[in-house]
């Protein structure tokens, strides 16, 4: 089974050496890693070259995280898609781990999207915490849909992804802005009857930039992941619509406000800010109870 280890760039001159290192270390070998430059100002491109030998470089204009993912989807020669962030690290068993699980599967593994738990680190790759992402596998679809409603979960770097879902269901979105993997996970589990499946190890190691987590973000990520669930709500027929806006609501008012405010801002963290917060503020969250 081989995987396709994708790797979208923009500016990550800083880390992109250990990242593809990290993808050239795979203790799993039927693999090919593809590095997508999206219009990078910096060095990026160059460092790149020094891989090409190794691996499969795409330059192209600027255009998003998305389009980087999709122009390597629409070459790759794997069976499997697994995403890796530019400045983020793969454990060297990861492919291992995650083809294992596949196997597992067996013929269910086709609709199945699997992610990790992970390690966060800094910007000199020092541990600052680790995140344990909730379980969901024992849940039935319609439960696990209203829980991704709810709230997004499944990083998109520690995913691991069928070839065959894109070419049934679609690349990732290329207009919806960002969260680009939220918008694919809820398309996919809801109209396609596919489902995220945790595997629960630490397969990856996320990095946290230094920076400062703004309010004014905070809300903007909230609003998008809200019109991201009403695009996807509202392309449902009505009554199957009504059915998730109840069991949406049910749910919900199940939540004491305090844990799923703090839950809400975690993921947010977490999942869409990742690059501009501060590692402190990070680890003051994760090593908090886990909530889910």
């Amino acid at each position: 089974m081989k995987v396709s280890i994708v790797i979208p760039v923009y500016n990550a001159s800083k880390y992109i050496d250990e990242c593809v290192l990290s993808a050239l270390g795979q203790t799993y070998k039927d693999i090919e890693i593809i590095a997508v430059d999206d219009g990078s100002k910096d060095d990026s491109l160059e460092r790149l070259g020094k891989y090409e030998d190794k691996i499969k470089i795409i330059s192209k204009k600027n255009g998003g995280t998305p389009t980087a993912l999709n122009a390597a989807i629409r070459v790759m020669t794997g069976e499997w898609f697994k995403w890796l962030s530019a400045d983020d690290l793969l454990e060297r068993n990861a492919i291992e781990v995650l083809v294992g699980e596949v196997e597992k599967l067996g013929d269910k593994s086709s609709s199945h999207i699997l992610y990790s738990n992970y390690s966060l680190i800094d910007k000199d790759g020092k541990m600052v915490g680790e995140f344990v992402e909730p379980d969901y596998n024992g849940l039935d679809e319609f439960e696990r849909n209203v829980v991704l409603l709810d709230h997004y979960y499944g990083n998109g770097t520690t995913s691991l992804i069928p070839k065959s879902i894109f070419d049934r269901f679609g690349l990732f979105d290329e207009g919806i802005g960002f969260q680009e993997d939220y918008e694919f996970w809820l398309r996919c589990c809801i109209f396609h009857d596919c489902r995220l499946h945790l595997v629960p190890q630490k397969l990856a190691r996320y990095r946290i930039h230094e920076g400062q987590l703004t309010k004014t973000k905070i809300n903007e990520a909230l609003e998008h992941a809200s019109s991201i669930r009403s695009l996807i709500l509202n392309r449902l027929p009505e009554d199957k619509r009504k059915l998730y806006v109840t069991a949406l609501k049910r749910y919900q008012r199940n939540k004491p406000v305090a844990t799923r405010l703090r839950r809400q801002i975690r993921d947010i963290m977490i999942h869409v800010l990742p690059k501009s917060v501060s590692s402190s503020i990070i680890k003051s969250y994760v090593n908090r109870k886990r909530v889910s």
